[in-house]
């Protein structure tokens, strides 16, 4: 055994380096991507490849890599790439736009997650950061108009309604900047009935005197 393994390591590795098999081609030089596994199907309906790591017996499929797709006219079409134990029982999908999915096989973003997501820190970029409150030339909503707002709409200004959220998501930055607004407006409104009841607490005690 030492004999052979010894054979195979000082074999020149050109011996390798353009071999086809029935649907595969294995190349270390050109094509650039080394190994080609071909689909070769019939002319219509679906088609599922996997490359799968099962267990000693072959009873259990462990992890595989693989594709499912269709037959159009002959021509084959990818619907998705996966990682998972089949393409039907996926731990992540690739669709041909980028878009990844993991525990969904149609993810709607760049990355979808069907699941909770644990993380030690979540950095979002975003700009039009909201200081541009307490700038004097913002213009503040009167609480009267906030009120009429509320009352026909049940909802705060710029914040998105309840069914929206439900059937959209939140936008996690935008939503940061709106409530930031928000208690920024919050704040100039509690300034500003400070210095009122200040004015009124200075005019009772002249009262007073």
């Amino acid at each position: 055994m030492k004999f052979l393994w010894s054979l195979f390591l000082s074999l020149p590795i050109t011996v390798f380096a353009q071999t086809t098999f029935p649907g595969i081609d294995i190349s270390l030089g050109s094509p650039a991507y080394g190994i080609n596994f071909k689909t070769n199907f019939g002319q219509s309906g679906g088609w599922a490849r996997g490359y799968n790591i099962s267990n000693q017996d072959g009873t259990e499929r462990l992890v595989a890599f693989g594709a499912f797709g269709r037959m159009d006219n002959g021509v084959s079409k990818i619907n998705f790439a996966y990682i998972g134990r089949d393409y039907n029982d996926t731990f992540m999908t690739f669709l041909p736009n980028g878009y990844v999915g993991v525990g969904t096989v149609s993810p709607k973003e760049m990355l979808s997650v069907n699941g909770n997501i644990r993380a030690h820190q979540i950095k979002v970029e975003t700009t039009n950061w909201p200081d541009y409150v307490f700038n004097d030339e913002y213009q503040l909503p009167s609480l009267a108009e906030t009120e009429k707002f509320i009352k026909a709409n049940k909802h705060l200004p710029e914040i998105p309604k309840a069914d929206e959220v439900e059937s959209k998501g939140v936008d996690l930055g935008e939503m940061n900047k709106i409530l930031l607004k928000k208690i920024e407006e919050l704040t100039l409104y509690m300034i500003d009935k400070d210095k009122r009841i200040q004015a009124l607490e200075e005019t009772v005690k002249g009262l007073k005197k």
